[in-house]
């Protein structure tokens, strides 16, 4: 059996709905603070989702421009800043920690951002015909449960030995911001499902008649989590896609190749116990702040991955 050992992170858009913000900082650095008082770019915490759920080395694809600056981030603390911290361990042992995720990092160059399927296609490579965990690089995830979201998914993966990705039950009016999916309820297996449709940020009257869910309340739909256990099929799809000139308005997108995937071989999508936050909106981003720093925001229940 294959275990997933791999991420891939797509970092190289230029995040819009966060201007003029993002003129100034890349929507991936932008900071969170936890329950600790810790603060830290969304970036680290993605990473640090994976490495939690036992991923041993992640590729970030990012723009030619940002290469040096996010390496800048995850290098050794430079010698000023460590004088300036100082005897206080727990700021210096904070600071320094990036540094140690740096040796599970490579980066991967997407000239232009032509789409989430064009930055998951650049790692093929690095890749090298193995399963890979693709993970949104501005969405943040908080676990319902002892397990890291990403660890769910990773034990779902490594058990089915097939495509699966997470999934969280939206209302009706929610579906046009995620890509929507429907199929058919596993048994023996309470939250696992056999897929049949994705789409693409459906809008209510398309989500109404493509994709109701057996046994889910009306108007409640299944989209995506932010995480993906892929096989290398992905790739083969993807590549397909380009080949034909299958991108919408110039860009190749990655659930058009999940859609593609899910009618030539059996694909999973799993209920995460958990919730995500799209750090990439302005209204995301302010609910992620809230629900990291806690008490008031986040359920006492709820693990930090």
């Amino acid at each position: 059996m294959k275990r997933i050992r791999k991420a891939v992170i797509p970092l190289a858009g230029h995040g819009l709905r966060m201007l003029p913000a993002t003129r100034a900082v890349r929507k991936a650095l932008f900071p969170i603070v936890d329950v600790r008082g810790r603060a830290c770019p969304v970036l680290q915490r993605i990473v640090e989702e994976g490495v939690n759920a036992g991923i041993e080395e992640i590729g970030l694809v990012i723009a030619p421009e940002d290469e040096a600056m996010i390496r800048a981030y995850f290098s050794r603390l430079p010698g000023p800043l460590k004088s300036a911290i100082g005897n206080r361990a727990d700021l210096l042992a904070a600071a320094e920690f990036p540094s140690e995720l740096s040796e599970r990092l490579t980066f991967i160059t997407q000239e232009r951002p032509r789409g989430f399927g064009d930055a998951v296609l650049r790692a093929k490579t690095w890749i090298g015909g193995d399963p890979v965990l693709i993970m949104l690089g501005d969405h943040l995830y908080l676990s319902g449960e002892d397990r890291c979201c990403a660890r769910q998914l990773l034990d779902a993966f490594a058990e089915l030995q097939a495509p699966v990705s997470g999934v969280i039950r939206k209302s009706v009016d929610d579906v046009s911001r995620f890509g929507t999916v429907s199929g058919r309820p596993v048994p023996r297996w309470n939250g696992l499902y056999e897929l049949d449709t994705v789409v693409e940020k459906p809008g209510p009257d398309l989500a109404r008649k493509r994709l109701r869910m057996e046994g889910m309340p009306a108007d409640t739909y299944l989209c995506w989590f932010g995480l993906h256990a892929m096989t290398p099929g992905i790739f083969d799809c993807l590549e397909g896609m380009k080949k034909d000139g299958a991108t919408e308005g110039g860009e190749l997108e990655l659930t058009g190749a999940q859609a593609m995937l899910s009618m030539q071989r059996t694909y999973f999508a799993l209920e995460i116990n958990g919730d995500h936050f799209d750090t990439g909106s302005p209204e995301g981003y302010v609910e992620a702040v809230a629900a990291f720093a806690g008490p008031t925001g986040i359920s006492n229940h709820r693990k930090e991955c």
